[in-house]
């Protein structure tokens, strides 16, 4: 058992040697990535359980005291409000005493609150799902004497509300309760006479299940998160994924007509936030680690497929960097939403059927290598799934796919014929009949075995593709589509209670819906930008802002500006350079070289990429920088194909920097990537959302985008 246990560790460090030093830069690049984005994602302070109110529905607290310390501070935080999205709505807090007779609520009130449902106008205090300051009474000169421990809410509007907190002078939250079983004690007999009825459950009201349970409005007390940040808010756009979570948690229990469904994306884009907020809590931390993990997967994936493109390690190693910290992987893909998840599955969809197109099928692991096939269409069926949008991936996939199919067949048919010579040069020099006959039937032989095995692969190759590409995508879709069938039955059947439209039905409306953006946020216009004006990144997208006259604190989304540029400048390079090749007699033209196959698949790949990524939302109106983290991947892949191709090209003298020899296209890279470098620090404080003087952004980075939206520059 040692010894077989130090055998496998001995492999492992045989392989770890056999990595390269841009591999093994590679995966540090990935670490450091996770490790930044999720310690820098938000805390795992967030509220409990949701409560249901219907409108105008009331709950009552009992605050119990501690030691004379007077009520100071009120905290609410509210979940799904079913009204206009960007309408204001109120919910109002009142105040009585127990006494012998009947509380009285009406003649006291602590005041009525302005919230927003996902953006708030001027008068509004917050918006839901934040942690919102509704009353602070020292500060507006207000007391509140100890004998008014009864405080009732009322709900204007039907809503969830996640959570009340109540804070007295000494900063202590005061114990609060909403049971009979917990508040009996606090009343004499003649007192709970009047007060009983306060907490006890109105059948009357309209409670459902679970979320009809009062308590769940003081599970989660000590979690106020005091402040509005990216780290302890939600972003506008997050706001509709918990919405959905909280539809799919709520399922048939929602009332008919009140409900949020996430129509940007597919089915499957809202389950892994959900999930990570099932393990973490409903947190900032919570929502978005999932999203963190497929933007660290789609950086290794990124290191992958350039590293199989430019077939250098180095390479290879630039565009990991480039998907990294180039383009939106740091600012969309630490939120709770699909853009990672899509990048993650249509960038290693890419990979895996860019591997089949040059490995091909082989005669001893036909299955195994046909696979690659199988997982490129496993990861468009989940890209798909996340948001039908992409399916516009699949021109490219499915391109990439028959032309590999395609020399795998003259690989077959070639086969074949040199067998057919290799027979016919034997009897040309044969005499005897019988030896000749004996050599066209051993000839024969083979040629039937060939035969036999290209059928098989070819069979394997094309039933991986349907499977994967077809079975899977409709399965996995409808499976997604599982959890939010209650939601969805509300949303598009005339009849909800008695449905009449199949789970067939509900997903293809599903998918016909993801093809317009509904999700408008305060931001949304302001932010808008045609498709095409991501190339230079003339718009950056703000995501978060709560900043005042003295503080800017935003996050925006938008690639390095010099990377942008780059990457325009590598696209028109490359272009000619195509053009000009296959203008000029092709592989007899004088700018072919060895190196030409590799930049000519590496250009079409990426351009594959490129245009599939613009066509998901070239007819979709109130796009933005937002939606362009995929797109970002493939067009940062033109730059390293740029600084490629003129590195394979450069034989001009090496000269040394600083002991170092170097080419002049290494040293031009080099100069940009200190640029790239500048321009990185100079944005961190919009990637991180971190508060500074509006003077400082201005200087920092307000210059690296070319429009204004009102909000960035």
């Amino acid at each position: 058992m040692q010894i077989e246990r130090q055998s496998r560790i001995q492999r492992l460090k045989e392989r770890v040697r056999k990595v390269s030093v841009f591999g093994k830069a590679a995966f540090v690049l990935v670490l450091v990535f996770f490790i930044l984005s999720a310690c820098t994602i938000g805390g795992f302070s967030g509220y409990g359980s949701s409560y249901y109110m219907a409108a105008d529905s009331n709950v009552v607290f009992y605050l119990d005291y501690q030691n004379g310390a007077k009520l100071d501070k009120v905290y609410l935080n509210v979940g799904s409000v079913y009204g206009e999205i960007g309408k204001d709505f109120q919910v109002e807090f009142r105040y009585a005493s127990k006494t012998t007779s009947t509380p009285s609520f009406n003649l006291s009130s602590l005041g009525s609150v302005t919230l927003g449902n996902v953006y708030a106008s001027g008068t509004a205090k917050g918006t839901n799902y934040d942690w919102v300051k509704v009353f602070d009474l020292t500060e507006s000169g207000k007391s509140l004497s100890t004998n008014y421990c009864l405080i009732r809410l009322t709900a204007k509007t039907e809503m969830l509300v996640n959570e009340v907190v109540f804070v007295d002078t000494d900063g202590n939250v005061i114990p609060a309760y909403t049971s009979e079983k917990s508040v009996r004690s606090y009343f004499t007999d003649t007192q709970w006479t009047s007060c009983r009825e306060l907490f006890t459950r109105n059948d009357k009201t309209k409670e459902y299940g679970k979320a009809g349970d009062p308590s769940r409005l003081t599970d989660a007390q000590g979690n106020v998160a005091d402040g509005s940040t990216v780290y302890t808010d939600f972003t506008q756009d997050e706001k509709y994924t918990l919405m959905q979570i909280d539809d799919l948690l709520l399922g048939r229990m929602v009332v008919e007509g009140s409900f949020h469904a996430q129509t940007d994306f597919g089915p499957f884009a809202v389950l892994l936030p959900m999930l990570g907020t099932l393990i973490f809590g409903t947190n900032p931390f919570g929502l978005r680690i999932f999203s963190v993990i497929c933007s660290a997967a789609t950086v290794a994936f990124a290191y992958f497929l350039g590293k199989r493109l430019f077939k250098s390690g180095g390479f290879g190693f630039l565009f990991a960097g480039f998907a990294a910290l180039g383009g939106l992987a740091l600012t969309v893909g630490r939120l709770g939403l699909g853009y990672s998840l899509i990048a993650l599955c249509v960038v290693a969809a890419y990979y895996f059927m860019f591997r089949f197109y040059e490995d091909g099928i082989s005669k001893e692991r036909p299955v195994k290598s046909a696979s690659n096939v199988l997982v490129s269409g496993i990861f468009f069926a989940f890209a798909f799934a996340t948001d039908p949008k992409a399916v516009f991936a699949l021109i490219g996939l499915a391109a990439l796919f028959v032309v590999g199919w395609v020399r795998v067949h003259r690989e077959g048919k070639a086969e074949l014929a040199a067998v057919r010579r290799a027979a016919l040069d034997k009897n040309a020099h044969e005499t005897s009949q019988e030896t000749m006959l004996k050599n066209l039937q051993e000839s024969e032989q083979q040629e039937r075995l060939i035969r036999m095995e290209n059928g098989y692969t070819t069979r394997i190759v094309w039933l991986f593709f349907i499977v994967s590409f077809v079975a899977a995508t409709v399965l996995v879709t409808i499976l997604s589509a599982i959890p939010s069938y209650f939601t969805y039955v509300k949303l598009y059947d005339a009849n909800p209670a008695v449905p009449s439209i199949g789970i067939f039905g509900l997903v293809w409306a599903a998918v016909k819906d993801s093809f317009a953006l509904s999700n408008v946020t305060a931001y949304t216009a302001a932010n808008a930008v045609n498709p095409f004006g991501w190339f230079i990144a003339l718009k950056g997208a703000t995501l978060f802002a709560a900043g005042s006259e003295s503080v800017y604190n935003a996050m925006n989304a938008q690639m390095n500006l010099a990377v942008a540029i780059t990457s325009l400048i590598g696209l028109i390079f490359t272009t000619v350079y195509v053009i000009v090749y296959f203008a000029t007699g092709r592989q007899k033209s004088a700018y072919a070289s060895e190196h030409t196959p590799r930049i000519l698949n590496a250009y079409f790949l990426l351009l594959a990429g490129l245009v599939t990524s613009l066509l998901q939302y070239l007819f979709t109106g109130s796009v933005s920088a937002a939606q362009s983290m995929l797109f970002s991947v493939f067009y940062a892949g033109f730059a390293v194909l740029m600084f490629c191709t003129a590195y394979a090209h450069d034989t001009g003298a090496k000269k040394k920097v600083f002991g170092i020899p170097m080419s002049t296209t290494l040293k031009v890279l080099t100069g940009m990537s200190v640029v790239y470098a500048v321009i990185f620090v100079l944005t961190v404080p919009m990637l991180f959302g971190i508060p500074m003087a509006p003077l400082a952004a201005k200087i920092c980075f307000g210059w690296t985008t070319f429009l204004n939206n009102g909000i960035y520059r």
